[in-house]
């Protein structure tokens, strides 16, 4: 029963340090009823680099607090670290601790460094997904244009005006060059004639 209870409790810790672990880059996705905040995370340079985009922030959200911060709770000893100030909707800033989670709260100023009580959403970062094998290509779908009297006819319209169009062009092109080789012709027998009459 003690070996039961010692492996279960290994699963849970690895599951648990996973998903801590790969929780931290991905795709942010904060989301109440009204308020909805997408973005991402990359770690690069000793930071967790934020950025995104909220949509349906009121403001003010209450009279004085105007302002609205993103914070990140860090995964080790659960502090809220501020990561930016959301400016018209969008935010973008960096944290250096690993985080667990995400939250929106309203303040008074946008340079705060302890969050108010006036959270206005939370989440967390999903993941992202590296496994080729759910990479799936788009099916190829031939349109068709159902073949309906009018249809049809507005098909052949639009070819035969197509065609007419390029047949126009070639023969034109034709009547060009048969002017020009006759043009050379009557030139060089006019030629030949002046120089027979002037031998006479």
């Amino acid at each position: 029963m003690g070996h039961m209870k010692k492996i279960l409790a290994l699963i849970a810790f690895s599951f648990l340090f996973a998903s801590n672990a790969s929780a931290r880059e991905g795709l942010v996705d904060l989301t109440s009823n009204s308020v909805s905040c997408k973005g991402i995370s990359i770690y690069q340079d000793g930071y967790y680099k934020v950025t995104g985009r909220c949509d349906g922030l009121t403001y003010p959200y209450e009279t004085t607090y105007n302002k609205y911060v993103l914070w990140g709770k860090t995964a080790g000893r659960g502090e809220m670290v501020r990561i930016a100030e959301i400016d018209k909707g969008y935010f973008s800033g960096n944290i250096a601790n690993s985080f667990e989670a995400m939250y929106v709260t309203a303040e008074k100023n946008g340079l705060v460094r302890k969050a108010s009580d006036k959270q206005v959403l939370s989440g967390k970062v999903a993941a992202f997904s590296f496994d080729k094998s759910q990479i799936t290509t788009a099916p190829t779908t031939a349109t068709t244009i159902p073949t309906t009297p009018s249809t049809t006819s507005k098909v052949t319209t639009i070819n035969s005006s197509t065609a007419g169009t390029v047949i126009g062009k070639i023969v034109s092109s034709l009547l060009v060059v048969i002017l020009v080789i006759v043009g050379l012709a009557i030139g060089a027998s006019l030629l030949f004639r002046s120089r027979g009459s002037v031998s006479h």
